[in-house]
C-alpha cells in the first residue's frame, strides 16, 4: 500500500502569521447529527458478551444504509464548507498540485515507456518515448469524464511490442487485463477479467504471457478466491488458458515471474500478507513443476536471471534480509549478498550485469550496486536525505531508473548507468523554495526505552513555544516503512506555519523484520504506545500542546489513530482516521480481510480474541467520554477495507461523545482505498482534511 506524494511551499503569503499562527479555538455546540438507528445486538464470543449496535451499517446494499451515508456526507460537507479556512486551502491545493509528475520509465530496446500526469490531469497517461519524441499510448482520462477509471498496473513486453495493463473503476482495483499493440496504437485480443494485482511475464518471442488471475473459471463471481497462474497465447480464448498452478490456501496470493530466457517461471504463493511463501519452479520447456521451498516458514521475494533464482529472504535469522542464489537447473543453493548488520534491504532489481539494492539507513534510502559475483561495486550518490520510491531496471538493459523525493526535495527521476553514474532524468517543476523549510530527524524514547525515529518538517526559525499547530502521522504495520516524500497536501500545511511530524513506529519495516514483529499480532499495542510517546515528546519539547496537536493515518494507520482516540483522548485535539480498520473482531469476514490474519490475528481464535478485543477501537468506545474531534473517511468501492469500519465507528462516537468536538464521516461514493483516485478527488479530500485540522488546531 505505496504511492508518490508531493509537497509544495510558498514563503511570502503567510509571513504575517509566522509568529502567531494559532488562534483560540472554542468548541461550539453542534447541530444534531443525522438520526442513527441503534439496535440491541449482543453476542457471546469465547465467553464474553460483545455488543454491536450498528451492525446493520455493514450492509452496503441496504437502501437505509445508503440514505444514512448520504445524510452523514451532507452533514460533514455542510460543516466543512462553513469553515473560513476551507475556500483558501482548497484554492491553494489546486495551485500547488498543478505540476507535471512522472513515474520511472521502463527501457525496452531503445524505447522508454512511462506514465506521466500533466498538471491537474486526473489519471496518469502511459507514454512511449522513441527517438526523442513522446507519444501518448493509453489515456485513462478519456475513459471516464469523472476521472474514476484508473490504470492499476502495466507491463511492457521484451522489445516493447506489447503493453499488458489493468483498468478498474471507482478505485475498486478489480482490474481487467487489456493488451495494447504499440505499433498499431490500439488494444488487441480479448480483455481478461479477474486480474487484480496481476503479475504478467511475456515470452521472449512475445507470442504469449504468464499472468495471475483470481477466477477459477467455474464461478466468475469469486473474484478473491481460487487464484491461479495461467498462460495466455495471444489470440486465444482466455477462458481456455492453461492453468500452471493454483493457490493451495484460502488466504493464498499467487504470483509469478519469468526469466529473460523464457524457460524458468518462478511461482510464489504467499500466506496472506505475511510475506511467508512457498516457491515452485515451472520449466516451460519440459512443462514440469518442481518445489524450491515447500513450506511457509520464511519470507521470500524473488526473480529469475540467466538461469539463476535471486531470492530475498529472512531465512536463518536474516531479519534485515539477505539474497541467496539458486541454480534453476540443479536447485543448488549459495549465499549471494549477506544481511547488513544495521541497514535494511528493501528493493532489489536486476539491470544488465548488475544487481541494484535499495537499503534503508535510519529510514532514509541508500542504493548499492553489486556485480554478479555479489561484490558491492558502488553506492549511488542521492540528491538529499530522502527515499527512493521505486527502482526500474530490466535484465537486458544497462540503465536503472529511480524515483526520488524527500520532505523538502521535489520529485525527481534519476538515471544510472555504469558508464555515466547518476544523472537527473526528470525533476518536477514545482514553484516552491525548499530552502525555506527544514527537516530534522530525532530519536525519542518509547516507554520501554527503545529509540524511535521521527522526522519533523516545518518552516525555518520555528519558535518552540508549545503553541504550534502540529499533526503527527504514523503507520506501523505490515513491514511497510513510511518513506520521506514530497506532498502538495502536506506542504499546504507546512507553508502556513504548521509542523508535520512523522513517527516511524514499530510494526513497520524501517529496521527490518525484527521491527515489524515488535508491533504485530499480540504485540500490536506496542504501535499505539510508540505513537502516544511521540505525542508526549512533542508536547514536552514544546512543539505543541494537547490543544494544538492532531494525529492522522490511513488504512492500518487509520487503525492506529482510531486506537489513540479511545486510549489517549486527552493527549490531542483532533484525529483523521482514513479508510480505517476499526472493528477488529469482524475485519477478517469482509473483502480481503482474511489476508491480514497473519498480521493481526483472528477473533475466531480464543487467545487472539483477547488481544484484539482489548484494543479494537469500535469496542473500546465508552459512553460519556469526552473525545477529541474525529474525521473518519472511507470509500464505498474500497475492495480492501470495508467502509463498515468508518460508518460503525462514526455512529458509535456520535452517540457516546459528550464533548462539543465534532465526529464527522465522509464516504466517497466513487472511490476505493485510495489507489487510482483522480486529482480532483485528491484535492477535494485534502482540502476537507486540512481545513478540519486548521480549524480544530487553531490555525488562521
Amino acid at each position: 500500500m505505496r504511492r508518490l506524494l508531493f509537497f509544495i511551499i510558498v514563503l511570502s503569503m503567510f509571513t504575517a502569521c509566522w509568529r502567531g499562527p494559532v488562534v483560540s479555538h472554542q468548541a461550539k455546540p453542534l447541530p444534531p447529527y443525522p438520526e442513527t438507528k441503534r439496535e440491541t445486538l449482543v453476542e457471546t464470543l469465547h465467553g464474553v458478551q460483545v455488543a454491536d449496535p450498528y451492525r446493520w451499517l455493514e450492509n452496503t446494499e441496504d437502501p437505509a444504509v445508503a440514505a444514512w451515508t448520504e445524510s452523514q456526507n451532507a452533514f460533514t460537507m455542510k460543516y466543512i464548507e462553513a469553515l473560513p479556512q476551507y475556500p483558501s486551502i482548497k484554492q491553494r491545493l489546486t495551485e500547488i498540485w498543478n505540476f507535471d509528475k512522472m513515474q520511472p520509465p521502463a527501457a525496452r530496446k531503445g524505447k522508454l515507456f512511462f506514465r506521466k500526469t500533466t498538471g491537474l490531469q486526473n489519471q496518469p497517461v502511459l507514454y512511449l518515448r522513441e527517438n526523442g519524441a513522446d507519444t501518448a499510448l493509453v489515456d485513462p482520462n478519456t475513459l471516464s469524464k469523472e476521472g474514476t477509471t484508473a490504470m492499476d498496473w502495466w507491463y511492457a513486453s521484451p522489445t516493447g511490442k506489447y503493453i499488458a495493463y489493468g483498468l478498474s473503476e471507482n478505485g475498486s482495483e478489480q482490474s481487467v487485463l487489456h493488451l495494447y499493440d504499440v505499433a498499431a496504437k490500439k488494444d488487441i485480443d480479448t480483455p481478461i477479467t479477474g486480474c487484480r494485482y496481476a503479475s504478467v511475464s511475456f515470452l521472449p518471442d512475445e507470442t504469449g504471457f504468464f499472468y495471475s488471475r483470481k477466477l477459477d473459471g467455474a464461478n466468475p463471481n469469486e473474484i478473491d478466491t481460487d487464484q491461479s497462474v495461467r498462460f495466455h497465447r495471444i489470440g486465444d480464448d482466455p477462458e481456455k488458458d492453461t492453468v500452471i498452478a493454483k493457490a493451495t490456501l484460502k488466504e493464498g496470493i499467487i504470483v509469478s515471474t519469468l526469466g529473460e530466457e523464457g524457460r524458468w517461471l518462478l511461482i510464489a504463493e504467499y500466506q496472506g500478507s505475511s510475506g511467508k511463501a512457498r516457491l515452485t519452479l515451472y520449466d516451460a520447456q519440459d512443462k514440469a513443476l518442481r518445489p524450491v521451498v515447500d513450506n511457509f516458514d520464511n519470507i521470500w521475494e524473488g526473480m529469475v536471471f540467466r538461469g539463476k533464482l535471486y531470492l530475498k529472504t529472512d531465512k536463518d535469522g536474516a531479519l534485515n534480509w539477505k539474497i541467496v542464489r539458486v541454480d534453476a537447473a540443479t536447485l543448488a543453493w549459495e549465499e549471494f549478498i549477506p544481511a547488513h548488520e544495521k541497514d535494511v534491504m528493501e528493493t532489489v532489481v536486476v539491470t544488465g550485469d548488475h544487481i541494484a539494492v535499495n537499503y534503508l539507513h535510519d529510514v532514509a534510502s541508500q542504493v548499492a550496486i553489486f556485480d554478479l559475483t555479489g561484490k558491492r561495486v558502488s553506492t549511488l550518490t542521492l540528491p538529499a536525505l530522502g527515499s527512493v520510491h521505486a527502482l526500474e531496471g530490466a535484465p537486458n538493459e544497462q540503465e536503472l531508473y529511480l524515483s526520488f523525493s524527500s520532505y523538502g526535495y521535489p520529485p525527481a527521476i534519476l538515471r544510472w548507468t555504469p558508464a555515466d553514474g547518476v544523472k537527473e532524468f526528470f525533476r518536477a517543476n514545482v514553484p516552491v523554495d525548499p530552502s525555506a523549510v527544514e527537516t530534522t530527524q530525532v530519536f525519542y524514547p518509547a516507554a520501554d526505552g527503545t529509540k524511535i525515529p521521527m522526522f519533523l518538517v516545518h518552516k525555518k526559525g520555528l519558535e518552540k513555544n508549545g503553541m504550534n499547530p502540529t499533526v503527527l502521522v504514523g503507520y506501523g504495520g505490515f513491514n511497510v516503512s513510511y518513506p520521506l516524500h514530497f506532498s502538495p497536501a502536506n506542504w499546504a500545511w507546512v507553508e502556513r506555519g504548521g509542523v508535520l511530524a512523522v513517527a516511524n513506529i514499530r510494526g513497520g519495516g524501517e529496521y527490518g523484520e525484527a521491527w515489524h514483529r515488535a508491533g504485530m499480532l499480540d504485540k500490536k499495542e506496542t504501535c499505539f504506545t510508540d505513537f502516544a510517546d511521540a505525542m508526549r515528546w512533542l508536547i514536552a519539547e514544546k512543539y505543541a500542546s494537547p490543544a494544538t496537536l492532531g494525529i492522522m493515518g490511513g488504512s492500518n494507520g487509520g487503525l492506529l489513530t482510531g486506537a489513540l482516540v479511545t486510549r489517549e483522548p486527552q493527549l490531542f485535539k483532533a484525529a483523521l482516521s482514513a479508510v480505517p480498520l476499526l472493528d477488529m473482531l469482524r475485519f477478517h469476514k469482509f473483502l480481503i480481510g482474511r489476508y491480514w490474519v497473519s498480521e493481526y490475528g483472528s477473533a475466531d481464535d480464543p487467545e487472539q480474541f483477547k488481544w484484539l478485543y482489548r484494543y479494537s477501537p469500535y469496542h473500546q468506545v465508552k459512553q460519556g467520554e469526552r473525545y477529541p474531534a474525529v474525521l473518519l473517511t472511507a470509500g464505498e468501492s474500497d475492495s480492501r477495507v470495508h467502509p463498515l469500519h468508518a460508518k460503525k465507528m462514526a455512529a458509535l462516537l456520535q452517540w457516546a461523545n459528550t464533548s462539543h468536538d465534532p465526529i464527522l464521516l465522509f464516504v466517497e461514493t466513487k472511490a476505493g482505498h485510495g489507489q487510482g483516485k483522480g486529482t480532483d478527488a485528491r484535492i477535494a479530500e485534502a482540502a476537507m482534511e486540512w481545513a478540519f485540522f486548521m480549524d480544530q488546531l487553531g490555525m488562521k
